[in-house]
């Protein structure tokens, strides 16, 4: 199955070693792999870091035993990565944790030892996904790794040539400073200064390149999961109904693809945003009320909270906290010239809160979540212009357990990368394309699509861009409203992140980790 995507086999009874199901593991496309809490034994095939577009590896609760295979490093993509509850005995391999996109690793209750490796994920990994590991050391664990009596004479003969090698570059700088001074009684050197400030520059040419690599392209980028501590709000209709005066045309306050939204005041007091789904499109009640229950988990200061939920026959409906300040749509378009200027420290802190809120329903939720439906009416603003991600999750309410949906091309025109037209497949670098169409909304003022786009400019907004990029014209596309001598620099930079979002083929996109890491790196600048 060369166009397999996911293979979820968890929670059965299913046993023997895996060796042959990655015997052709080269040629697979899988991003996906779970399985997790089956009867599995035998050694991890080295096979498996051949399987290059895996994201997601759960092995946990199973028998197999061996040592960790090295190749998993391989594993450019992996951001999953759980074996707790196995057999597995060894040291943890440092290929394993200096995988750069690696955000979640889960060692515990196997038979690990030796030192804990202080690089990547596992210098911060806690104590508690190493537990049950007895034979590991190091400073995670609290316990001192001790020397082996072969490892001991070794250590004191390489303290000896230590000591020889010392020895030798004292009696070399010992013999430079005499001659040092020699030469500066001669006169034949310039001023002493000099020569510092000149030693100095030296070092600093040889060394800025380590430092700013080191502590700047490695810096780890954490996304911490959160759940709503209390269970989500069970309302009645009436409550609804009251709240909406009866969905009253006038209390509408948006209108998507997945539904309209109204304004409602409930019983409590509390303002709230009430989505009724278009009932065409929902599943059975029971779907209805397993996917809430997974999304009402799913909490994070970028993503608007869903409070509460309903469900009678035909009609379903979602109660959101209420955003008072709108969507980015409202404030970008400002049709009505009600609104002030979105201004471009704003706009940037807008990205960057979107960025944030969709990386973590991409890499720190599981199951991952695709959103497919990511424009500038989704982006909602709170009241200190904080984004929050809107409608995450309703794609899968229409299409439950698919992580590629094959129906109906979701999303809206101007937003829609161009493989869905192809393989009608939704991926994450789907999601990071339209956030790509909304980074050029900010930076250029304008809208996706609209007349004012000619069929030899690109015939829209990503096609006109794009254009003039080419042509050696970006400056010519950023929006004069918003654009300074101060903030100029920092637009062409995201303009240059939104041309990497928007390639063409879906594997030169980058990760929404990766953009909200160069985003960061512009605002640290």
């Amino acid at each position: 199955m060369l166009n397999l995507v996911g293979l979820y086999v968890q929670k059965n009874r299913l046993s023997g070693d895996i060796h042959n199901l990655f015997s052709n593991s080269v040629s697979w496309k899988i991003e996906d792999l779970n399985l997790s809490n089956n009867i599995f034994y035998g050694s991890l095939p080295q096979s498996l870091g051949n399987l290059s577009y895996l994201m997601y590896l759960d092995l946990h609760g199973n028998k197999f035993t061996g040592a960790i295979p090295s190749e998993i490093g391989n594993l450019m993509q992996l951001e999953y990565f759980d074996v707790s509850g196995n057999r597995l005995s060894g040291q943890i391999p440092e290929e394993v944790c200096s995988l750069f996109s690696l955000f979640y690793l889960n060692l515990e209750e196997n038979r690990l030892g030796g030192p804990v490796p202080r690089n990547g994920i596992c210098q911060n990994l806690s104590k508690i996904f190493l537990a049950g590991n007895n034979d590991l050391c190091g400073r995670i664990t609290g316990l001192e790794c001790q020397i082996r009596s072969s490892e001991r004479s070794s250590l004191l003969n390489a303290w000896g040539l230590a000591g020889i090698v010392a020895a030798s570059v004292f009696i070399i700088f010992a013999s430079a400073f005499v001659v040092r001074r020699w030469i500066m009684r001669s006169g034949q050197l310039s001023d002493p200064e000099e020569i510092e400030e000149s030693k100095l520059n030296n070092f600093l040419d040889q060394n800025l390149c380590f430092l700013s690599s080191s502590s700047r392209s490695k810096e780890p980028l954490s996304i911490n999961i959160a759940t709503f501590e209390q269970p989500l709000l069970k309302l009645t209709l009436g409550d609804i109904l009251e709240g909406t005066h009866h969905f009253c045309k006038t209390n509408i306050i948006g209108d998507g693809g997945f539904g309209t939204v109204y304004k409602a005041k409930l019983p409590s007091g509390k303002t709230v945003a009430v989505k009724k789904l278009s009932q065409a499109k929902t599943q059975g009640n029971r779907e209805f009320i397993a996917e809430m229950e997974t999304l009402g988990k799913v909490k994070h200061q970028n993503l608007v909270p869903l409070l509460g939920y309903c469900s009678l026959g035909e009609e379903k409906l979602l109660v959101y906290e209420y955003m008072i300040n709108g969507s980015l749509d409202l404030w970008l378009r400002n049709r009505s010239g009600a609104l002030d200027v979105l201004d471009w420290s704003k706009r940037f802190k807008i990205a960057v809160g979107a960025a944030q809120g969709l990386a973590f329903l991409h890499h720190g939720f599981i199951p991952h979540i695709i959103h497919r439906d990511i424009k500038a009416s989704n982006i909602l603003l709170s009241e200190d212009f904080e984004a929050k991600v809107a409608d995450f999750g309703l794609a899968r309410l229409i299409s439950a357990c698919e992580t590629h949906v094959s129906t109906d091309i979701a999303g809206t025109f101007g937003y829609i990368p161009p493989e869905y037209g192809q393989s009608g497949r939704s991926t994450t670098k789907g999601d990071v394309f339209s956030f790509g169409v909304i980074l050029l909304e900010l930076v250029t003022g304008k809208e996706p699509t609209g007349p004012e786009f000619k069929e030899i400019e690109g015939g829209n907004l990503v096609g006109w861009v794009t254009k003039k990029i080419k042509k050696g014209q970006a400056a010519d596309v950023l929006d004069p409203v918003v654009m300074s001598v101060d903030s100029k620099q920092m637009m062409l930079q995201v303009l240059s992140i939104a041309a990497v979002c928007l390639a063409e083929n879906p594997a030169n996109r980058p990760t929404m980790l990766q953009v909200l890491k160069l985003l960061k790196g512009i605002h640290k600048e």
